[in-house]
């Protein structure tokens, strides 16, 4: 695969997939009303697909290959990076080694022809692995026009919800895809199974065991502190407070993320308070002189994070944020210790691509593997208390 591709001509594809949007990370033309809105700005947020130079998103833009393979593969932490002087060449001989595409598909010194909805469909299918039940039938007035060799990954994402078609009944499999239409189906991918309809955990391109196996060393125990190996969370609304200090960015980041973490099912959520004394958590920007009174010797440079627990319910909390970070890492270190306060007070050396990643890195907004943990520990099959053998026993039916 390499010889092909060394026909791909670096002056035509010098071009990422996207740049990054204005520093606020504004987008001017995804705006909230519009269909779209919560599927980009969250799939932004993530990372898996990004805004241009100018501020904007280009909803109505058509998809490549490459970028469509790109996403998929910044959604499910496949390789991403330049080879043989192509700037996607890592995902794309990802893509054609693991079967997401084909040389039927798509030329390998093509990889920016625009991507059929049925095409993005077995991109999305082969990477999660996705099938469907015998007997699944599509119900659009045109199933019949999808491609032979798509018609398995169609059915597979209509199976799994997350292939929608148009209001007249059609799916238009050989139509191409929008970014706001790519944006919106990585968003149901991410979600499949996040509870919201009764279904299954799962995160895109991470195993059962992986899930679980990561639930436990992220959740059970903390870091820092004398707590058991046992599931801890928050059983009342989580009444927040942000003190002076933060930038116009680090409320936008902290707003969002509490807007996503609302949303997931059995979270008690958060709810403002109308002073720092009659909150249960205090989120607190100071220098570092300020950090280091206030934190002592667990000051690590960054953040820090303090809980007190009833029984094992978290009743209280404090974070510190260092002022003196740049706001890239500002913005990682929020989503970080805001996750890491609902009961997740581990780090681990596993999966660099995780908030939970010891290493500071630039992660700015939970991965699919985040989320899935997130989801597990509010749900309604984990109780706090439960030590390591019950939470494996009882995620084994949650998990998928």
């Amino acid at each position: 695969m390499k010889k092909l591709f060394s026909l791909i001509l670096a002056g035509t594809l010098a071009l990422s997939l996207c740049v990054a949007a204005h520093a606020d990370g504004t987008l001017t033309d995804v705006t909230p009303g519009s269909w779209y809105y919560n599927e980009v700005s969250e799939m932004v947020a993530a990372g898996y697909i990004d805004g241009y130079e100018d501020g904007t998103f280009g909803p109505e833009r058509t998809v490549t290959v490459i970028e469509a393979v790109t996403m998929t593969a910044r959604m499910t932490g496949a390789p991403v990076g330049e080879a043989d002087g192509f700037w996607g060449g890592l995902q794309l001989e990802y893509a054609y080694q693991s079967g997401w595409i084909s040389e039927s598909d798509v030329a390998p010194n093509a990889p920016e022809t625009p991507v059929t909805r049925e095409l993005a469909s077995k991109i999305v299918a082969a990477a999660l692995g996705l099938g469907y039940p015998a007997g699944t039938e599509l119900p659009f007035s045109d199933a019949d026009s999808v491609g032979e060799s798509y018609k398995g990954s169609v059915l597979a994402l209509y199976s799994a919800g997350l292939l929608n078609g148009y209001e007249d009944g059609t799916l238009r499999p050989q139509d191409t895809l929008t970014r706001a239409q790519a944006a919106s189906l990585l968003y149901r991918a991410v979600h499949m199974g996040d509870g919201s309809g009764g279904g299954l955990i799962s995160a895109a391109g991470y195993a059962p065991s992986e899930i679980i196996n990561y639930f436990c060393d992220v959740a059970l125990g903390a870091e820092y502190g004398e707590t058991d190996e046992v599931v801890i969370r928050w059983g009342e609304p989580v009444r927040y407070h942000i003190g002076a200090g933060a930038t116009e960015a680090d409320l936008q980041q902290i707003y969002s993320l509490i807007d996503a973490l609302n949303k997931v099912p059995g979270f008690p959520g958060f709810v403002p308070a109308a002073s720092a004394e009659d909150a249960s958590l205090t989120v607190s920007f100071v220098d570092t002189a300020g950090m280091e009174a206030a934190a002592g010797d667990s000051f690590n440079g960054y953040v820090t994070l303090r809980w007190a627990l009833d029984g094992y319910g978290i009743v209280s909390g404090q974070i510190y944020y260092n002022t003196e970070l740049d706001q890239g890492e500002r913005n990682a270190v929020i989503v970080e210790e805001l996750v890491q306060s609902l009961g997740l007070l581990n780090d681990t050396y596993d999966h660099p691509e995780s908030i939970f990643y010891q290493y500071h890195t630039d992660t700015s907004w939970p991965t699919t593997l985040d989320w899935a943990v997130i989801q597990l520990l509010y749900s309604d099959g984990l109780t706090p208390g439960m030590d390591e053998q019950a939470v494996r026993a009882a995620a084994e039916q949650l998990v998928r």
